[in-house]
């Protein structure tokens, strides 16, 4: 069989169901080989989307996701894909193709060195050059994609190489590095300061739910009574009603959580690499507290807070071993102190700032009424993305997805794409801003060719929200480059023959998700909301958490 050939029957064999991606010239023999496979090609608009659609599928299931793309153009434009799935550990392989081996380094027609390109943004990049390497590379590939910390590979297949024959069998399964494991010391460590804690903090990040460890996170709190405060990528590992559960910390976090963490002695950190937007002044963060670091990734450990104890290992081996082991505990002054903050401090609804619109959280708790544990939400980057973090409940994990390392805005709409083929009769909303929704606007496109059952929410506020509010706080009013001149979206929608709705008030957006619910295929909502509405609260970039800002 021919390399290409070959690749098909590999990436069966890893189970591989749906590919997403965009045929062109030097990837044409893949995609012609495919034609003969099971495995579904779908065909979206540009390849940035495929790679965000191939990341939505992989965060949505677990599994690895798949996207294709051929030499030059189509390559660069993968590349934010693999930057976003990269700083968020999402498991993607994409298959890119090259120019064949004796024309590269002559600027062939669509000759990028793609190769080179992508070693910043992935855990590894390989360039086949044997035909006969080409089930150990995929193999390797997909290893790599989902060992130790997840995250994205490229494997770049030049043109000759997917036609030649295939003469031999050279794959051998090699031995996979082991985890870490912390040693008796460390968990000895870990042990006293359970013991002696008085204001324990559980705090998680998107490790929890890339490694299914959500279940020990809420053993483990439960037993030390600790509050757990969540990252943006962790969010839906605990439920948004759980009694120990405080909400998201950093920049956007609630006034309880940041206050939280700033008063706590004991920090367990689990799965979170302490981002820039978390921990906001890095040498006011947590004064007071012994942290514990529980990372499965070296390279974080130390990176930006020195923990006082740290738990390299996997966390689905590090996270039972934890939860057994810390004592039963109560802290009644802690949690006095916790509720009455609570109390105070809530998250609170504001009315339309200028008379028009809904306000973004009423269309969060709308949207909140209607989507079930298991449903999916994808979310843009911006306003929008915040107010969905703090006023959307999630229940479980894998259905919230959202850009956090990058703040990729245009990787929301086509995420939802490809977590719409995770199965299992999940539905999904893709919440977007008309800024963000305009990266990828083309991809309706596909949401109409393959009658994919999405929900796709415009928070219309006739701009670029969150650089107006801040151009509003910290440049003194000076608004520069956020207005936007907007299509009509429901008429957009209506010419690739989706079902759209305007609302402006709650009745109408009411109206408009009992259409969705009672009917199936896609259906467009653009939500009309309030020009300068901000997101509180909101700690300001450099600021100690507790400067958390309420209005």
């Amino acid at each position: 069989m021919t390399g290409a050939e070959k690749a098909w029957r590999v990436l069966e064999d890893l189970g591989v169901t749906v590919v997403f991606g965009i045929p062109g010239g030097a990837i044409l023999p893949l995609v012609d080989a495919m034609s003969r496979s099971p495995v579904e090609l779908v065909v979206t608009r540009n390849e940035s989307a495929a790679a965000h659609a191939a990341d939505g599928y992989a965060r949505a299931t677990g599994r690895v996701g798949v996207c294709l793309a051929t030499s030059g153009p189509g390559g660069t434009n993968i590349l934010t894909g693999l930057a976003t799935a990269m700083a968020d550990s999402a498991p993607i392989v994409a298959l890119v193709g090259q120019v064949p081996m004796p024309l590269i380094g002559t600027d062939a027609f669509q000759e990028t060195d793609i190769f080179g390109l992508s070693l910043g943004l992935t855990k590894q990049s390989f360039r086949v050059t044997d035909p006969n390497d080409v089930e150990r590379i995929l193999r390797e590939a997909f290893a790599v994609a989902q060992e130790g910390r997840p995250g994205p590979v490229l494997v770049e297949l030049p043109k000759d190489i997917q036609t030649a024959t295939v003469t031999e069998d050279r794959y051998e399964p090699a031995p996979r590095p082991r985890s870490p494991r912390p040693g008796p010391l460390d968990w000895a460590r870990v042990r006293r300061l359970m013991r002696t804690s008085r204001r324990p903090v559980v705090y998680i990040g998107g490790g929890v739910v890339a490694s299914g460890t959500a279940p020990w996170v809420i053993r483990l709190a439960e037993r030390l009574n600790a509050p757990i405060v969540s990252t943006l990528m962790g969010i839906g590992s605990v439920p948004s009603d759980h009694p120990l559960y405080l909400g998201m910390l950093g920049m956007h976090g609630t006034w309880t959580a940041n206050h939280a963490v700033s008063a706590c002695d004991l920090l367990l950190a689990l799965g979170a690499r302490f981002d820039d937007r978390v921990t906001g002044k890095v040498s006011a963060f947590a004064p007071h507290a012994r942290i514990v670091h529980a990372e499965v990734d070296r390279a974080e450990i130390g990176k930006i807070v020195r923990p006082d104890v740290t738990l390299h290992g996997d966390l689905r081996t590090v996270l039972p071993r934890l939860a057994r082991e810390a004592p039963i505990r109560r802290h009644p002054a802690w949690w006095r102190q916790l509720e009455t903050w609570k109390a105070e401090h809530p998250l609170r609804v504001p009315e339309p700032a200028d008379g028009v619109g809904i306000p973004s959280p009423r269309v969060m708790q709308a949207l909140g009424e209607v989507l079930a544990p298991t449903d999916i939400v994808t979310t843009e980057v911006g306003q929008h993305q915040m107010w969905a973090a703090l006023f959307l409940p999630r229940s479980r994990p894998r259905t919230f997805l959202t850009s956090g390392g990058t703040g990729t805005m245009g990787y929301g709409f086509p995420a939802a794409i490809g977590a719409a083929w995770a199965g299992e009769g999940r539905r999904v909303v893709a919440i977007m801003g008309d800024g963000s929704f305009q990266m990828n606007l083309q991809e309706l496109a596909t949401v109409a060719q393959y009658r994919i059952p999405l929900l796709m929410v415009v928070m219309n506020n006739a701009g670029h929200g969150m650089v107006r509010q801040w151009q509003d706080l910290f440049f003194g009013g000076r608004r520069h480059g956020i207005d936007l001149a907007n299509p009509d979206f429901v008429k957009l929608a209506e010419a690739f023959g989706i079902p759209g709705h305007r609302a402006t008030t709650p009745a109408e957006l009411e109206r408009a998700l009992d259409a969705w619910r009672t009917t199936d295929g896609p259906r467009l909502v653009d939500v009309v909301i309030p020009v300068t509405e901000p997101v509180f609260p909101m700690v300001p970039a450099g600021e100690p958490l507790t400067a958390v800002r309420e209005a």
